[in-house]
């Protein structure tokens, strides 16, 4: 089975900042319009022409982008709940987009592990992170129906299956092939 990673497209938080959502209600933001090209645009890339399904996280960012590819390809998509974006607090406590965006920053300067300076003591390790995204994707790996499967994701799951998280950016709508190796323990 060959496996492919794509983070979703430019999303917007205006709306979500603006209602003032906290904690998951600040990750509802959708599509830019230049999300939704770029998801056009990686729709044509020819390695996931005959994808078998496309699996998306449940957040919006996501589902539109997969919906995107989906209409384009003409292919079926399901939800994996478990592919949903890192958590800037494990006990799904309101965090404000300010707090969210620092503590992603905490993150990524750690590389995923928390050490004793931390000023966000709770966010989701990268180790967590992994076995969560690989719990969500363990369904599919096993179906003889699924020859190439396409993950539409985040930049921080797509980090954690390759099991890098060291990587400093992910472009929007950026393909990458997760290879068996990336998978082991």
């Amino acid at each position: 089975m060959k496996i492919y990673l794509m983070r979703h497209g430019e999303p917007t938080y205006r709306d979500t900042e603006a209602l003032g959502l906290p904690g998951m209600g600040a990750e509802l933001g959708q599509l830019t319009a230049e999300g939704i090209l770029q998801a056009e645009e990686a729709a044509k890339d020819p390695r996931i022409q005959d994808c078998d399904l496309i699996v998306s996280s449940p957040y919006p960012r996501a589902l539109q982008t997969a919906a995107i590819v989906t209409r384009r390809l003409n292919r079926p998509v399901e939800v994996a709940v478990g592919l949903h974006e890192w958590l800037p607090r494990t006990d799904y406590a309101a965090a404000t987009h300010a707090e969210i965006t620092e503590s992603w920053h905490e993150y990524m300067r750690n590389c995923g592990v928390h050490t004793p300076q931390d000023k966000f003591p709770d966010w989701e390790t990268h180790a967590s992170m992994r076995r969560r995204a690989k719990e969500a994707i363990a369904p599919y790996l096993g179906r003889s129906d699924i020859r190439k499967l396409l993950i539409v994701c985040h930049g921080g799951i797509m980090r954690a299956l390759m099991d890098q998280p060291d990587i400093p950016k992910i472009r929007f709508c950026e393909i990458t092939e997760l290879t068996p190796d990336m998978l082991e323990p």
